[in-house]
Order: C-alpha cells, then sequence, then structure tokens
C-alpha cells in the first residue's frame, strides 16, 4: 500500500547517500585495476575521468534544478527528448547498476573470504541492503551517513599518514605524477570512472528529496567537490608513496599502502572499513536503481508491478527484483573487471543522453554555455567506446535487444486497443 506523502530526506541526506555511492568498492578496487592498464598514467587517467564526471554533474546540476520527477536522467530526457532516448537512458542505467551491485558485492567477498568459490557473503551483503532499503529513504540516509563518515575517516586517516611518512622518509616519486597519455588511458580512465558514477545517484530519488530542485543540484555539487579532493590525494599517496612497479599492483591497496606508512594499524579493521564502504555504495545503488525502475513502470516502459510501493514509499517488488538479478550476476565473478566495463558502458550512455537533454533545455533554463553539454556527450562517448574486454559490444546487443522488445510490445499493445 503506497503511502500518501513519501519520506523526504534533507540536504545533509542526500549528501551522504552521494558520497555512499562513490566512495564504496570502487575506491578500494578501481586503483589496482587502472593501474595494471596504464602504470604511471594512472594520474591523467584521473584527470580524464573527473573531467567527465564534472561536465556530467554539470549538465545534471542544470536538469536537476526544473525537473524534480525521480528517475534522474530518464525523467530528464521525458521531458526534453523523445521517449525512446528516455527508455534508452533508464535501461542502460537499470542494466548498468544491476551490474555494479554485483561487482561490489564480488568485492566484499574478496575482502570477507579471499580464495572461497562459493559466494554466501557476496548474496548476505545484498539481501542485508535490500531489507534495509525497504524500511523507507530516510532509513537508507542514515545508514548511508554512518558508513560514509567511517570510510571519509579512514582514507583521511590514510592520506595523512601517507603525507606524514613521504616527508619524514623524503620518499615522494614526484616524477609519477606528471600526466602522461596514450590509448590505454582512455580505458583506465573509463575503469575509474566507476569509482565517479555515484555523486548524481540522489538525483535517481526526485520529490523524495525536501525541495529537491535546490537541495538536489546542492547535493550533486557537495559530494563531487569532496569525492574529488579526495581522489586526488589518494592518487597523490598511491603513486607516490606506494611507488608500485611497473608489475601487478596488490588489489588491496589501502593494505598495502597503510603497510607501508603505519604498519601498527591492524589489516582486519581495514577490511572491516572496505566491507562497511561497499554495503553503503550498494545500499545507495540500490535506492536509485529501484527508483528508475518504479518511474519507468509508472510510464509504462516497464511491468506496472514495478511501480508497487510499501507503507515506508519503497518500491519493494523493484528492490527485490533488482536484488535477484544482482545475486545472479554475482556467478560471473572471475569476471569482476569485466562486470564494472559493462556497468561503465551503460552509465556512460546515460550521462550522454543527460547531456543530449541539457543541450535541449531552453535557453532560460540554461545554467551554463551549451559546449559543456556537447563537450561532455563527445567525452562520454569517447570512454565508452573504450571500455576494456567485451562490454562495448555486449552492452550494445543486449540494448537493440531491449529496444526490438519494446518496439514489439508497443506494436501489440496498440494493435489490440484498434481490436
Amino acid at each position: 500500500m503506497a503511502t500518501s506523502k513519501p519520506q523526504q530526506l534533507s540536504l545533509f541526506g542526500a549528501v551522504a547517500i552521494g558520497l555512499a555511492s562513490m566512495l564504496g568498492a570502487g575506491v578500494f578496487f578501481v586503483w589496482s585495476t587502472a593501474w595494471e592498464k596504464v602504470n604511471d598514467q594512472i594520474f591523467f587517467a584521473l584527470a580524464l575521468a573527473a573531467l567527465v564526471a564534472s561536465l556530467n554533474a554539470a549538465s545534471v546540476y542544470q536538469l536537476a534544478s526544473y525537473v524534480s520527477r525521480a528517475g534522474g536522467v530518464y525523467s530528464y530526457a521525458r521531458v526534453y527528448l523523445p521517449k525512446e532516448f528516455s527508455f534508452i537512458a533508464g535501461f542502460s542505467f537499470v542494466f548498468g547498476k544491476i551490474a555494479s551491485i554485483a561487482a561490489i558485492a564480488i568485492i566484499i567477498e574478496t575482502y570477507l573470504l579471499p580464495g572461497y568459490q562459493g559466494w554466501p557473503v557476496a548474496v548476505a551483503s545484498i539481501l542485508l541492503m535490500t531489507a534495509l532499503n525497504l524500511f523507507g529513504i530516510n532509513r537508507t540516509a542514515q545508514m548511508a551517513a554512518a558508513l560514509a563518515i567511517t570510510t571519509i575517516s579512514f582514507i583521511v586517516f590514510s592520506i595523512v599518514t601517507g603525507f606524514a611518512h613521504g616527508l619524514s622518509s623524503r620518499s615522494f616519486n614526484t616524477d609519477m605524477l606528471m600526466p602522461s597519455a596514450s590509448l590505454s588511458t582512455l580505458s583506465a580512465a573509463s575503469i575509474i570512472f566507476f569509482a565517479f558514477a555515484g555523486y548524481a545517484r540522489v538525483a535517481t530519488l526526485g520529490d523524495e528529496v525536501k525541495d529537491p530542485k535546490k537541495n538536489i543540484p546542492k547535493a550533486i555539487a557537495i559530494s563531487l567537490a569532496a569525492v574529488l579532493v579526495i581522489y586526488l590525494l589518494i592518487t597523490i599517496v598511491f603513486i607516490g608513496i606506494l611507488q608500485p612497479s611497473n608489475e601487478a599492483v596488490p588489489a588491496a591497496v589501502f593494505e598495502a599502502m597503510t603497510g607501508i606508512t603505519a604498519p601498527w594499524f591492524p589489516t582486519w579493521l581495514i577490511d572491516l572499513v572496505v566491507v562497511g564502504a561497499s554495503l553503503g555504495s550498494i545500499l545507495a545503488l540500490l535506492a536509485g536503481v529501484s527508483r528508475t525502475a518504479a518511474t519507468m513502470a509508472e510510464d509504462r516502459e516497464l511491468p506496472s508491478a514495478f511501480a508497487k510501493r510499501n507503507r515506508f514509499g519503497a518500491p519493494w517488488l523493484a528492490e527485490v527484483l533488482i536484488a535477484v538479478g544482482a545475486i545472479t550476476l554475482i556467478e560471473t565473478s572471475q569476471y569482476t573487471q569485466w562486470v564494472i566495463a559493462f556497468s561503465s558502458f551503460s552509465v556512460l550512455l546515460y550521462y550522454a543522453i543527460g547531456h543530449i537533454s541539457a543541450f535541449m533545455q531552453p535557453k532560460i533554463e540554461r545554467k551554463q554555455p551549451r559546449f559543456v553539454a556537447g563537450l561532455g556527450f563527445l567525452l562520454c562517448l569517447l570512454l565508452l567506446s573504450n571500455v576494456p574486454g567485451p562490454a562495448f559490444q555486449v552492452s550494445t546487443v543486449i540494448l537493440v535487444l531491449a529496444m526490438l522488445v519494446r518496439l514489439v510490445i508497443r506494436r501489440v499493445a496498440s494493435t489490440g486497443k484498434h481490436n
């Protein structure tokens, strides 16, 4: 039974969800994955990913200032573009973020039970966060805030001890901080973007945020600015202090860093922080994806059952089915990097449509020149065309099939009406 008035988030709660989305498993997994691809070019890859994220945020900020409906870019495209574009955006977001949830759950399993062939912890993580989300968006925000504060505290500790160690031992490798680029940098940037793809999560919540046209843009700007600074400092410490070789780097980057800068810090506590951060990311993802799916169901782009909400205002059926989809993908744990690539492709396409929507806004609604949206669109296409593995080809095929199924269903429905 739906509530007559849904729970609403404050600005603080909205920022907490944005931070929890970004400071989850991405920051604990992406750096080692990107390093394996580009080595000392990781600084430039980060800069490129940050530029794309900033341009995306600028367009979403502009759109969210005038459209308050839940669903994020899906709903924005619904206003400014033909319905086919909004479907592509919504489907890409839901498909990509289900892959993200699975990838993050796999990372939790890797930290807690390294080398274990089953996946009970990964499944339990998704089920636990799904159950919590069913109690409404305010409960989600409270838990996201607690986990985000814990994660930020640990990251700040790692950064401070890293700089202190570097200054005392004069071990900073400043040569590695000089940006350089190659074609492989694009692939690494598309992977690093996975760690940024959460700043606009709050935009998918729409009017579940108090004064959404004011607070959603603010939350996007605050959370992205904070994470940009954190990621920059992490990268400097990572390549300046850890000074990894051109060979493989440990997946547990923070354990390697604290092993050098604070050897007295217990590794089991690091693992708990990683798990907490990852759970926060799953929590925020489930909230955003389920709201987008529910909004699509209201527009009959998905089965109407997805729009059902419980007495706390949570789209419970969408939450449960998304959790089932993510649990199914956990079986692909040996291809975690590819799953992340699928997610990056889908979300970059989602934001590309967001840029088109921002470009098409009337002049009176635009807060920045049109070239901002144009440049963001081109860079999204550049990165999504360079995602590693088979993500580009497979994701494109899945998207085409989804569009064909949508066309068939609509033609059948239209024929039924005429009969």
